[in-house]
């Protein structure tokens, strides 16, 4: 009886140890988590701001391409959806950017709409 006792006290422990360390590594994980989604934040905002230059279409477009890559990389990398869909839209955006249509007016319109993504961004990071 006393071995049973026993037994049943020593799998108790067991599995209420089991449970402590699983919570613990659910709060690491939720603790990493949150600590990437502020390091692809940091990083996401820096890249999406970006300016295009009217008087340099070349580098204006390969610095678009560049960036928009970038900002997949950073989605691919984001656990969070809504911030994943926040990164995709922003490189979208800024990949509109392309030699053959940056003009006065193609600039204000894609700035414009450039402000909607960096809000989408800027709320999904928060």
């Amino acid at each position: 009886m006393r071995s049973r006792l026993a037994t049943a006290l020593c799998a108790a422990a067991l599995v209420g140890g089991l449970s402590a360390c699983d919570s613990v590594q659910q709060a690491t994980d939720a603790a990493v988590n949150a600590t990437d989604k502020a390091s692809i934040c940091v990083e996401a905002l820096r890249l999406a701001n970006f300016t295009p230059n009217e008087q340099d279409v070349e580098q204006t477009a390969s610095d678009a391409r560049r960036r928009a890559d970038e900002l997949r990389s950073l989605a691919d990398r984001a656990a969070d959806t809504t911030l994943r869909d926040a990164l995709t839209g922003m490189s979208d955006k800024v990949s509109e950017l392309d030699v053959g249509n940056l003009s006065a007016s193609s600039v204000l319109s894609w700035t414009s709409d450039k402000v909607a993504a960096l809000n989408a961004l800027a709320k999904a990071c928060a």
